[in-house]
């Protein structure tokens, strides 16, 4: 259990998020000072507002504390308009020779996953709208998107803006002389830690130093190292970008591989971990606020 927590805690599967941007980036009373990218920023929102569809591909290495190596392979289906819905399934694995596979589809019904995992071998669950409904107000109240139904920040922002943004508040970046990977124009950026900053999360490994590329046609962030001297903390590599393609419906229904589909609450592991997490959440909303089920 604990490490299938930490291959979303570190690489945030598809998600994406880089080490401490749930924390803020700048000290207290401090205003962000704009940095070479801001437009790109504000091209790839536009298109990711205008975006009916996506389909992300992508690959992650890097490094959980003790030093143990995970790499994953994954990918992000994400459907707007009428009927939203999202689909992601990644495969990861340890440098000792274990690993497994999570896949889960959100719809209007709810979410289900499958996981296998050397923790707890196969689970097949669904969590119901309710369930969903907490979990994505607690996330927005704890800040926190490492469980089922909290807001995904690369779904909503799948050409990489979210991260891209919070990765120049965190590295002073800066333009260098490389355009072009793998044959495709565009802009390598580099940088090192902004002065200032403390360390974000003691659990995770700290980058000092960060080099990411932006492709010109659309402004897709395609590839991003963290490094820590010359040592790779992290990287993530985009394999495949496909936006506003079709997507067949069947996408969105996850494969139990002959496992019995149990509601969440029926697998106390992860029930608690929510009940847990629901807590935090209503000890820290303002008063007066209540997670969605509590509500008359």
């Amino acid at each position: 259990m604990k490490r299938t927590i930490l291959v979303v805690a570190v690489l945030g599967v598809l998600d994406l998020a880089p080490v401490g941007a749930q924390q803020p980036a700048v000290p207290p009373g401090e205003p962000a000072q704009a940095g070479p990218i801001d437009e790109i920023v504000a091209a790839m929102r536009a298109a990711e507002g205008r975006a009916r569809s996506v389909v992300v591909e992508l690959s992650t290495s890097g490094h959980l504390p003790g030093g143990l190596e995970l790499s994953t392979r994954g990918v992000l289906h994400v459907l707007r308009g009428a009927q939203p819905a999202v689909h992601t399934a990644v495969e990861f694995s340890f440098a000792d020779g274990l690993g497994g596979r999570v896949e889960s589809a959100q719809t209007a019904a709810g979410i289900v996953i499958y996981e296998e995992n050397p923790a707890f071998g196969e689970l097949y669950l669904r969590l119901e709208p309710p369930v969903v409904a907490d979990l994505e107000w607690a996330g927005a109240v704890l800040q926190r998107s490492d469980l089922p139904g909290m807001a995904d920040s690369r779904a909503a922002a799948p050409l990489g803006s979210t991260m891209l943004a919070e990765l120049q508040r965190h590295f002073d970046l800066a333009a260098t002389d490389r355009r072009e990977r793998g044959g495709e124009a565009g802009q390598w950026f580099a940088g090192a830690r902004r002065a200032g900053l403390e360390d974000q999360d003691t659990e995770l490994p700290q980058a000092d130093r960060v080099e990411l590329f932006v492709r010109d046609r659309d402004h897709a962030l395609l590839e991003v190292a963290q490094l820590q001297g010359d040592k790779p903390l992290q990287r993530i590599v985009v394999e495949r970008l496909d936006v506003d393609t079709d997507i067949p419906a069947a996408t969105f229904e996850v494969d139990g591989r002959g496992q019995r589909l149990r509601d969440v609450q029926q697998h106390l592991p992860m029930w608690d971990q929510i009940q847990q997490v629901l807590r935090q959440a209503e000890a820290k909303a303002p008063e007066g606020q209540v997670r969605p089920s509590n509500r008359k």
